[in-house]
């Protein structure tokens, strides 16, 4: 058995509000990304990694992963997905994309859920210089409607059911304030 070298990621557990995080493909991702729109009244939202449960959500700081290499990051969320009962696992922030036909990368809130049968959303808005939404609403794609996955993202239920990787959590004894 292979460990990788030991990141701190900041987590939290929750209750899952299914009227907050619905059980709907479309809808959950809907939710997200309403959130992350809220979010950027208050600045940039940080990417984070939310991971979905029928009872409970677990979510996570992408900011340690974020400094760590693409099979580094990739294994970790995998672990994450490798969990037992996960439903689905988000990836949401404001995030670098690459956006076909377009030189660069840009900042864009960002928002790609992964489900163990292949299914994925995604949903992306650009951000102009001044941190502010460009255009109406998302660009929503799913796998249900034959698009493309988007590169970069998705493969972690996979790669966890063909390595067996799983997380481990250390939980905190003293609360943090």
């Amino acid at each position: 058995m292979t460990k990788s070298a030991g990141l701190k990621l900041r987590g939290f557990v929750g209750k899952r509000d299914t009227a907050a995080y619905p059980v709907d493909d479309d809808a959950l991702g809907q939710a997200l990304f309403e959130r992350l729109t809220n979010a950027l009244e208050k600045g940039m939202p940080a990417p984070a990694i939310f991971v979905f449960y029928s009872g409970q959500i677990d979510r996570y700081s992408m900011v340690p992963l974020l400094q760590a290499s693409r099979p580094i990051r990739h294994r970790y969320i995998s672990a994450m997905a490798g969990g037992d009962q996960v439903e689905c696992v988000a990836l949401l922030g404001a995030l670098r994309v690459r956006r076909q036909g377009v030189d660069g990368n840009h900042m864009a809130l960002s928002v790609f859920i992964k489900w163990p049968d292949n299914r994925w959303w995604s949903g992306w808005q650009p951000l102009d210089q001044d941190r502010k939404l460009v255009g109406e609403g998302p660009t929503v794609r799913t796998a249900l409607d034959g698009s493309p996955r988007p590169s970069g993202v998705g493969g972690w239920f996979a790669f966890a059911r063909r390595t067996g990787v799983q997380l481990r959590t250390h939980r905190a004894n003293t609360p943090i304030h």
